[in-house]
Formats: structure tokens, C-alpha cells, sequence
């Protein structure tokens, strides 16, 4: 678990990016041109870590203040090929079996990535 910043000039087999989300990446704060461009630089960083698989995580509602609200993807995810994309959990209806196969491929994953933690 590691921030953008650290992540810079590092690579991994797996690389997992929360929290893609407008307000939190771009950072609420940072709308301006120049903040807004080191901002997309940062994601690029995490985006470029990955040397097998990438995946990215954001939900549709987040408690804020104490307060639920409905929150919008990150603009940097339009700015992707869509072709390079495979959406899943948005709109899209699992089956049980699925369900389980994604979670057992999941918990496969990071069984492995927990095998290899500090190995050469």
C-alpha cells in the first residue's frame, strides 16, 4: 500500500487504484490548469506502476461530513481508451456463479501477491 508519490520509479505485477473518483483524484482542491495537470501526472504514475494488471475502484455513493452523496467517475478514467477498459459492478448484472468466480479469482490473486511479498 503505497501513495502516488512513493509509487514513482516502482513496479509491480498488480497495481489496484481507489478511490477513482471526482473530488478525490483530481482532488477536490486541485481544479486549477496547473494543480489539475500534476494531478493527472500522479495518476499517470500509479497507471504506468503496473506490469500485469491494473485495476481501478470507485463507488457511486460516499459518506461525506456525515452526509451520503452520489459521486461521479474520475475524468482521468474518460481519458482512457474505452476499449482498454472492462467495466464491472456498474450496470452490470452477475450471476451467482460469476459472483463467486470473480471473488475466488480475487482471493486467488491476492493469495499469490501475499506468496511473493518480499521475494526477489
Amino acid at each position: 500500500l503505497l501513495t502516488l508519490h512513493a509509487a514513482k520509479g516502482l513496479e509491480f505485477p498488480h497495481v489496484y487504484l481507489s478511490g477513482m473518483e471526482e473530488d478525490l483524484l483530481p482532488h477536490q482542491d486541485c481544479q486549477e490548469d496547473d494543480r489539475l495537470a500534476e494531478e493527472r501526472r500522479l495518476c499517470f504514475v500509479g497507471i504506468t506502476r503496473a506490469q500485469k494488471s491494473l485495476t481501478f475502484t470507485l463507488t457511486k455513493r460516499r459518506r461525506r461530513y456525515g452526509q451520503w452523496r452520489d459521486v461521479r467517475p474520475s475524468r482521468f478514467l474518460e481519458e482512457i481508451d474505452a476499449d482498454l477498459l472492462r467495466w464491472e459492478g456498474i450496470g452490470v448484472q452477475k450471476s451467482e456463479e460469476e459472483h463467486r468466480a470473480t471473488a475466488a479469482e480475487a482471493m486467488s490473486t491476492i493469495r499469490a501477491m501475499l506468496d511473493n511479498a518480499g521475494k526477489p
